[in-house]
């Protein structure tokens, strides 16, 4: 297990533990916001259990989450990224599809605007445990931009 404490930072940590393809890795940072994290990608972090990487966490952190690209956010056919509480009970745990829902999710984590519980209780996460944005979330985001976004197609 690696001994060494997070650095301090006023953002979320985005940490990379899986180190098999630099391309994937440097096309979700192509893919993903960084204004609400801080990009990590130490070899030290490979292949780290949740609990494992909790216990880096430094005592008083001001981020409440771990933001982690794994073996599953470059293996799955939707990348998503792992999301741990590390503020309220930590090592709980769930995904947000990138780009998509991820910088949505960390920024309302960020600035207290939403809890972990709050997106675990949502009917946006799946039973594969992933985060996504809601229809409706996607038009008040395209109103906001000015952009029409065409209507969900009737069942």
């Amino acid at each position: 297990m690696v001994d060494a404490r997070l650095p301090e930072t006023d953002y979320s940590p985005l940490l990379r533990t899986d180190f098999t393809d630099d391309t994937a890795w440097q096309t979700l940072l192509d893919e993903i916001d960084d204004n609400w994290i801080a990009v990590m990608a130490d070899p030290a972090h490979r292949g780290l259990s949740v609990q494992e990487l909790v216990a880096l966490v430094p005592d008083g952190s001001r981020y409440p989450v771990l933001v982690v690209a794994d073996d599953r956010t470059f293996s799955a056919a939707e990348r998503s990224l792992l999301l741990i509480d590390v503020r309220d009970e930590p090592g709980r745990t769930f995904r947000a599809a990138v780009p998509d829902a991820f910088q949505s999710v960390v920024g309302n984590l960020a600035i207290d605007n939403m809890s972990f519980d709050e997106y675990l209780d949502s009917d946006s996460v799946d039973d594969s445990g992933v985060y996504r944005l809601s229809d409706r979330h996607h038009q008040a985001l395209a109103s906001l931009q000015g952009k029409p976004r065409p209507s969900a197609s009737p069942h």
